[in-house]
């Protein structure tokens, strides 16, 4: 069972309420050739049934991964992605810590 509650994820990428962790996350989306708006549909897409764990660390943080099939010009990426949502006053946001193929 995923920590984060995924119709907020979901809703959060709807508004483009994204942050990239690091400096590899967004080299790796870079690498892939995806663009803000498809990251934003990728999450959007995703359903409990992509869900496969939750990891926990040491300093008490979380993150859900989910692998995603997603179709892109006559072939298949599988989308390994890990994040969490984070909150800023009333506004959530979906952090990403992961998102490779």
């Amino acid at each position: 069972m995923p920590f984060f509650n995924l119709d907020k994820i979901r809703e959060a990428a709807s508004q483009q309420y994204i942050r990239y962790k690091g400096l590899k996350v967004p080299k790796d989306i870079r690498n892939l050739g995806y663009t803000l708006k498809e990251v934003s549909a990728c999450i959007i897409s995703l359903t409990s049934a992509d869900f496969q764990k939750t990891i926990e660390y040491p300093d008490q943080t979380a993150h859900d991964v989910y692998i995603k099939n997603i179709i892109r010009e006559e072939q298949t990426d599988k989308i390994y992605i890990k994040l969490r949502l984070l909150e800023d006053g009333e506004i959530q946001i979906v952090e990403i810590g992961s998102f490779h193929l």
